[in-house]
Parts: C-alpha cells; structure tokens; sequence
C-alpha cells in the first residue's frame, strides 16, 4: 500500500473528526482495525510527526494539535479539501477505493470508467514537475500519426473527459502547449531543469477555457444557455463550467450564464445534448451551434 494511501487515510480520518479531534490512541485504534493499510501495527509518535509534515506538503493540509484535553488532531484548514480540487478527488478516490476493497466479491457488479493515459506516464510526468526537469518526449500526433521527439518543461497536469494532459512549456517554439498523456510513446528525463514561472497559477490559467483546447483567438465571453426538462438538473448538479450561475429557472427550462472561451470542445460538449440546450447569447455560438447542427442534418438526412 502506498505512502500516499496511507497519508490519505490520516486526513480522511482527521477530518470526520472535525473541530473537536482526535488523540494519537484513537487514531492508532482505528488505524490498527485497517489491516490492508496498517498491518495490524500501530503509528509511532515520531512517524506520525513527520506524516503531518509529508501531508502539508503533499497535499497543503494543515494538522494541529488542542493542547488542553488529552492533545487531540484536527485539520486546521479543513476549507482546502473543499476548496481544492486535487485534495478533494484524492479523498473522494480513497473513499471510493477503500469501499470497493471491503467488497471485492462484487468486482464484475461494479463498473468504472478506465483512464488509459494514468497508466504508463502520469507518475513519470508529476517525478518531472517535481524536480522541474526538462522531459524529452516522443509524441504522437492524432492528426499526422507521425512520431517526434522535442523537449518540453512540464508545467501542470490536467484530467479532462477520461484523459491526463500536461501543460508544458515547448522549449524549441518557447510556448505553452497541452499534450495528451496517451500520445506519449516514450519520454526520458534530461540532465537539464528549468525555473517555473514564479506568476503562473494553473488554476488561473485553465479559468477561461472549457478544457484543453487552448485557442487565444477565441475570447472569453458571456454565454447564456437555456437547458430544457430533464436536462436543466444536469447542469443544476453538475455545472460545465466554474463561472456557470443560474439566473432564471421556470417549469420548463433553466437559463445559465456562464463566462469563459467557446471554443470547439466546448461546442462540442453542447451538441452532446442536442435539442435538450440551445446557446441563446452570444450569436456568434448560435450560429456556429447552427452550423455544425446543418452538417449533421446533411449527413443524415436521406434516412
């Protein structure tokens, strides 16, 4: 089981507890009960010290201690793992992993969706950013389906639609560009590191986009998007993008306004649900939105 894992565990466990905490025995009591994790041996006092250390750094959770009674645990800054989407999904993907394992007799009742790119270089790429040394990747292209090899310095990853994407500085073109990790045929690490940027906030960088098709010639705009019954709820639930607010709702439809590029994937997340949204603002998109919803006319149309 890995050290990530068990790191994991401590936070999850720490923050179930909440404000009032928990005392270093209770949390060994529960820790020993999980043998796949523990193996039945309990976490010394200096191990668990330095854990909270690893944990800060890892995953910027903050454990403190009440002094006054019996020194018990808590997490400080219980915001991030709200706030943050990396801690949360590691949570969310324990939880989930933690469940599944007390219940392996149901393996071929429970289904998941793969993730091919996480497979052979997502841990290679995060050892990479790491340290900021320069990768030399062996590339695959969709398009052309010709092989290249050029350096790059990883900058960030990204999970989009079941596929891990880097975003890396292309050092030959000294650009910003997205590479699917399910493109790489080979990548090796290079003797050479290199400074990111001091300003650069992935999170801010990825604000004004949908996904990963990183088009600068599309502004952001104010899109505003009528979603029709059932499909208001999805985007109720889970909305397309962080800028999305509800500003009208009836019993018919919802509308949404949400800031932020159109570009092709997001236009093509929209077709996704056909007749059930329709772009009302700006008319650019609407027009666009017609054009490709007449090419799938002309396609079908002698059906």
């Amino acid at each position: 089981m890995s050290i990530l894992n068990k790191y994991i565990w401590v936070v999850d466990t720490l923050h179930q507890a909440g404000e009032r905490g928990i005392s270093l025995k209770e949390l060994n009591e529960k820790w020993v009960r999980n043998e796949t994790l523990s193996c039945g041996e309990p976490i010394p006092r200096q191990t668990f010290d330095r854990w909270k250390g690893n944990i800060l750094d890892l995953l910027g959770v903050i454990i403190e201690c009440h002094t006054k009674g019996g020194y018990r645990y808590y997490i400080e800054n219980p915001e991030i793992l709200s706030d943050c989407k990396l801690s949360r999904w590691l949570l969310d993907t324990y939880s989930t992993v933690n469940a599944l394992s007390k219940h392996a007799s149901l393996y071929n009742r429970i289904l998941v969706e793969e993730i091919p790119s996480n497979r052979d270089f997502l841990a290679f790429i995060i050892n990479a950013m790491k340290d900021n040394t320069v990768v030399v990747l062996t590339y695959k292209n969709f398009i052309t389906e010709k092989e290249l090899s050029f350096p790059i310095c990883p900058y960030c990853l990204k999970m989009f639609q079941k596929r891990w994407y880097t975003l890396a500085l292309s050092v030959h073109e000294n650009k910003l560009r997205i590479y699917a990790l399910d493109r790489i045929v080979n990548a090796q690490l290079t003797e050479q590191h290199f400074n990111l940027p001091k300003d650069f906030d992935a999170k801010e960088y990825f604000s004004s986009y949908f996904g990963i098709v990183l088009d600068e010639t599309v502004k952001e705009q104010r899109i505003i998007l009528r979603a029709y019954k059932p499909h208001q709820n999805y985007l109720r639930t889970l909305p397309l993008h962080p800028s999305q607010k509800e500003i009208y709702t009836c019993d018919t439809y919802a509308d949404y306004e949400l800031s932020l590029r159109p570009t092709y994937d997001f236009a093509m997340e929209l077709l996704h649900a056909g007749a059930l949204v329709e772009v009302l603002e700006p008319e650019s998109l609407r027009k666009q939105m017609y054009s490709w919803v007449k090419d799938l006319w002309n396609m079908y149309k002698n059906i």
